[in-house]
């Protein structure tokens, strides 16, 4: 059995090396999950204000809404 200790290294080293391991590896699954989430509020930002335009867009050709009314609700979606 002697010889194995080479193969799998020496018990206390293995498990310290393989404990960063796991550490690093839940650090960057961690980091990637908040680049991921902070790329999805954006886009679903823009999203949802596409969708208010079209809704303001549809409201308009319907005739539900003045000119001016619609110029004035445009403005305040875009700032």
């Amino acid at each position: 059995m002697h010889h194995m200790n080479g193969v799998f290294g020496s018990g206390m080293g293995t498990m310290m090396s393989g404990g960063f391991f796991w550490i690093v590896l839940a650090i960057v699954f961690l980091y990637l999950l908040v680049k991921k989430s902070a790329r999805n509020t954006g886009h679903n930002r823009q999203a949802v204000e596409k969708s208010a335009i079209d809704i303001l867009n549809k409201e308009y050709a319907k005739g539900n809404i003045s000119e001016r009314e619609y110029a004035r609700k445009k403005n305040n979606l875009m700032h």
